[in-house]
């Protein structure tokens, strides 16, 4: 608990929206277009899984990710049940801000720490990371 509640106090600020973006996006949203930027092409599912959202919750976000132009829906073209989505352009363009202001807030909130420290956070991040994907659903 201690954990996720650090966690969230300390990087949930990197996900809220930007005062100067011309998109209002939630923080879900943003950490939406993270995951599909950074893993690309996903179906909804995959998505949901990685946000832990219902599928109606997720797909109102996904429907508002698409009408503010940032992802798009591809249906797949062996299997018509299954859709892909991915980000478009503008929504790359997006994430390239974002992650920019994600990578000066990161160095910021590290800047009091020594490069021991720093390199020790990194390790373990790492090692909780390799931990968890062991981890049983």
């Amino acid at each position: 608990m201690e954990f996720n509640a650090l966690f969230h106090q300390k990087f949930g600020h990197v996900f809220r929206s930007s005062s100067h973006s011309e998109y209002s996006c939630t923080k879900s949203q943003n950490k939406a277009l993270m995951i599909v930027g950074k893993k690309g092409r996903m179906t909804s599912t995959m998505l949901g899984q990685c946000l832990d959202m219902k599928k109606g919750s997720l797909t109102t976000m996904i429907d508002s990710l698409e009408e503010m132009g940032l992802i798009f829906r591809q249906s797949d073209e062996t299997d018509r049940r299954k859709t892909w989505i991915d980000l478009t352009n503008q929504g790359k363009k997006y994430m390239d801000a974002k992650m920019k202001e994600f990578e000066k807030s990161i160095i910021a909130m590290f800047s009091n720490l020594g490069e021991d420290e720093i390199e020790d956070f990194a390790v373990n991040v790492k090692a909780t990371v390799e931990m968890m994907k062991k981890f049983k659903e």
